[in-house]
């Protein structure tokens, strides 16, 4: 009977056993994750059932790590589709008061740097831009603030000017339609020193004073087209003598022959000479449609609709070059 019973024991030990190595195995299996490493510009796929991220870099085809490099995950755990990122670490040179180093960092900025050295503020400070971009060779020099002193003075804010466009005027018109004026502002300012010597100057508060009124410019942005850009579009030129006139003159009805209302950018012709329906670009006025004619608009006259009497008035009657414009 005792040795049925060690038999038992024996049996169940052994079936124990194996269930733990299957459900080892099974979880190694389980656990396999394909990731990829880049690394030096090449990506690397990987098998595994690692879960650090350095072990996993160094069996990707025997990638070497040097003791500053870092390793970035693209997910919180390493799982399946995680990417492992290497950044080399560059070297750049550290001045600390009076004594210069070379380290290898991946920070990317000279206050990254300082921070990483243990060179952190308020104690020491980044002399130069902190933030400035970390390259290979890059010298970063950090001083020991051992004193510090605050002031406060008054700075003109620059005037600012904002340009509008406008599609109402040409181009190259512009029109000033806001003077600005400087601003002034009240600045506390600390000064940080290191044994007597001014390495750097911050700007703690700024208060307005005065506020700033921007100037305001608007620009033309509308094509305008000039004797010199029409020529190309141009089939022929006319020499005319031109005359201006108001839609309400002749019966007052404001219709032209061509049964469209007369107003500025239509053209009474002599249809023996341009034809009806003509685009033309006439130098002073700007671009016309030959839709109007006259009694006395016979031969090479030409008579412009104009906005206003004003503008009839200072047109006036002139010889111009008629282009005549392709469709």
């Amino acid at each position: 009977m005792r040795i049925h019973k060690t038999h038992k024991r024996y049996i169940s030990s052994v079936v124990a056993g194996l269930i733990v190595t299957a459900v080892t195995m099974t979880g190694f299996s389980y656990n396999d994750k394909t990731v990829t490493v880049m690394v030096d510009g090449a990506a690397h796929t990987v098998r595994t059932h690692l879960n650090s991220n350095e072990g996993i870099v160094r069996d990707a085809g025997g990638v070497k790590l040097n003791p500053n490099d870092k390793v970035i995950s693209s997910s919180t755990s390493v799982q399946n589709g995680t990417t492992l990122t290497v950044v080399r670490a560059i070297p750049v040179y550290v001045t600390v008061n009076g004594r210069t180093r070379a380290v290898f960092t991946t920070e990317t900025t000279a206050q990254g740097v300082a921070n990483e050295l243990g060179f952190k503020t308020p104690n020491y400070v980044v002399v130069g831009d902190a933030n400035g971009s970390v390259l290979s060779g890059t010298h970063i020099t950090i001083a020991q603030v051992t004193s510090r002193s605050l002031s406060t003075v008054d700075q003109e804010v620059a005037i600012e000017v904002i340009r509008q466009k406008d599609d109402t005027m040409a181009k190259g018109e512009e029109e000033v339609v806001q003077v600005g004026q400087p601003g002034l502002e009240r600045v506390q300012r600390e000064t940080l020193y290191s044994n007597g010597t001014v390495i750097k100057t911050n700007d703690v508060s700024k208060v307005t004073q005065r506020a700033m009124v921007p100037t305001i410019i608007k620009e033309g942005t509308r094509e305008v087209t000039t004797s010199r850009n029409v020529a190309g579009r141009a089939s022929r030129a006319i020499v005319m003598e031109a005359s201006a006139y108001l839609a309400g003159d002749g019966d007052g009805l404001g219709i032209t022959a061509t049964g469209v209302p007369a107003v500025r950018g239509i053209a009474a012709v002599d249809p023996d000479v341009i034809p009806l329906g003509t685009r033309l670009f006439i130098p002073g006025y700007g671009e016309a449609i030959a839709a109007d004619t006259g009694g006395a608009i016979i031969g090479n006259k030409i008579d412009l609709v104009m906005d206003s009497y004003g503008e009839a008035m200072e047109f006036g009657r002139q010889d111009v070059t008629v282009y005549v414009l392709d469709k």
